[in-house]
């Protein structure tokens, strides 16, 4: 990867799909956080994100874990780890640890905070008037479990990344009100500032691919955010090896087709 920014001469990897990275939000991502945003200021009790695998719902929710206020309340919002939460305990675990919970003192009463703890602290927030919001990127047997354990919890609001499937096993959305927000993919706009964007802010040039790779990288990825920067990431790589000046078209096609052989295999 060094030989790769030294060819291209950039300061960092410009395509990473680690959700903590450089966020950049197209048309589709734009509307959702403006839905999420304006349902959690109106005390929406839930908020279903529904989107199709690899269109960036993780580094959605994670641009909503800095938010302090939603409209007239102040707000604290929690983010929980679908890969994290494989049990009930690490659920709670990251969820006090979210809320301020000093889970090194419970460790040292020799048990684990569990649920009650968890809503005294929600409460305890309510009352300093600081509304708690759980963010779920993943819906498992442990989340749902902890959903039903503090569905009666009146001072927390959730914003669930699931599926149409997981959705009709949500406890919070058979017993209070709800609202669906769609992420939808990028538009071909979108791909092609994305990646002008992802280049130049890491010190490369804006014309690093070709107009015809770049309306091929959209084609093959399909918009999805995720396919978009692996297909991205992975065609600089094969671009430097080649000695090229600028990503053509025949190199998209390239890792396109590698792309489709690996996910067969």
């Amino acid at each position: 990867m060094t030989d790769v920014l030294k060819y291209w001469r950039l300061s960092a990897l410009p395509f990473s799909e680690s959700p903590g990275q450089w966020f950049f939000a197209g048309s589709a991502q734009k509307s959702a956080l403006a839905q999420i945003t304006q349902s959690l200021a109106v005390h929406t009790r839930c908020v279903i994100v529904q989107s199709e695998p690899r269109c960036g719902v993780s580094t959605l929710l994670h641009q909503l874990v800095a938010s302090r206020g939603m409209g007239d309340r102040a707000t604290l919002c929690v983010m929980t780890d679908a890969s994290r939460t494989l049990d009930t305990s690490s659920t709670i675990r990251q969820l006090t640890r979210g809320l301020g919970i000093n889970n090194g003192m419970a460790a040292r009463r020799h048990r684990p905070a569990d649920t009650r703890e968890l809503q005294h602290a929600i409460e305890f927030l309510a009352r300093q008037r600081v509304h708690s919001v759980w963010l779920v990127d993943g819906v498992t047997t442990a989340v749902l479990s902890v959903l039903k354990s503090i569905s009666n919890c009146k001072h927390i609001s959730l914003v669930l990344a699931a599926t149409a499937t997981q959705v009709k096993r949500l406890p919070a959305v058979r017993t209070s009100h709800f609202r669906t927000v769609k992420l939808g993919r990028f538009t071909a706009e979108d791909t092609d500032r994305f990646l002008s964007q992802s280049v130049t802010r890491v010190g490369g040039r804006q014309s690093l691919f070709h107009p015809r790779a770049v309306d091929q990288l959209h084609a093959y990825s399909g918009g999805r955010v995720g396919i978009l920067t692996q297909l991205a990431a992975s065609s600089l790589v094969h671009a430097a090896r080649q000695r090229q000046e600028q990503v053509m078209p025949n190199i998209i096609a390239h890792v396109a087709a590698e792309s489709t052989a690996s996910r067969a295999a």
